[in-house]
């Protein structure tokens, strides 16, 4: 028996929804995944400066070494000393093992989020085969149409099939995109498809007007986006 969830609204975002994903904002470093970041970085690489450590995560580098101050006081790393400027880093026993649980932590969040992501996306595709659309077209073969891919990819619930990704840039054309065609435009005759699902935020409305310019159907518009 499926479930129903609810849809998260789109329309009071502050950022554009491409620029949402390509910037990580939903996963600016917390204490915990900045405590996990330089146990990481310093296991890697016992060189590594402060500095380094600063631009990787994000911080300004006089952060750096009141964490790392903080983490010799609790047992996790090690310094050792060979001039002013030339520093080695070591994770202790107990520095692993708090990696590890930080770890754990880190991708049970991550998974949490994912769940209720792709709970989202089920539902929103139901709704969709529940309109009666089997065969479609993705238009927008960036980060959107890949996630919507993988999901139908992954979930032998979804009888959704995407013949194809529209998209308006020629260097993506005539590649694929997780097993799925990229074609122009002017390709979708070729094609006996039900709709086309708009996978963009940012282009929505170009490609409105791309679709409206050659007649197509309004009602076999769709949005993922609305």
């Amino acid at each position: 028996m499926r479930q129903s969830y609810k849809i998260e609204s789109f329309n009071n975002r502050t950022m554009d929804g491409d620029q949402l994903m390509s910037d990580n904002s939903f996963f600016k470093p917390t204490l915990l995944y900045k405590e996990f970041m330089i146990l990481d970085l310093i296991e890697k690489d016992a060189n590594i400066t402060q500095r380094e450590i600063a631009k990787t995560i994000g911080v300004a580098v006089s952060m750096i070494n009141g964490y790392l101050d903080d983490y010799e006081k609790k047992g996790l790393i090690k310094r050792k000393k060979h001039s002013s400027k030339t520093v080695e880093y070591f994770v202790t026993k107990k520095g692993v093992e708090r990696k590890k649980v930080l770890n754990i932590s880190y991708l049970n969040a991550s998974l949490n989020i994912y769940k209720s992501a792709k709970e989202n996306i089920f539902e929103f595709l139901t709704q969709i085969i529940d309109k009666g659309y089997k065969n479609i077209l993705l238009y927008g073969a960036g980060e959107v149409a890949e996630i919507l891919l993988q999901t139908i990819l992954i979930d032998s619930q979804i009888p959704i099939n995407v013949l194809a990704v529209i998209d308006d840039d020629k260097l993506k054309q005539g590649k694929t995109l997780v097993n799925t065609i990229i074609i122009n435009l002017n390709s979708i005759n070729d094609y006996e498809f039900d709709g086309i699902l708009i996978s963009s935020y940012t282009n929505q409305k170009i490609i409105l007007d791309k679709l409206f310019a050659m007649n197509y159907q309004k009602e076999k518009i769709l949005h993922f986006f609305d």
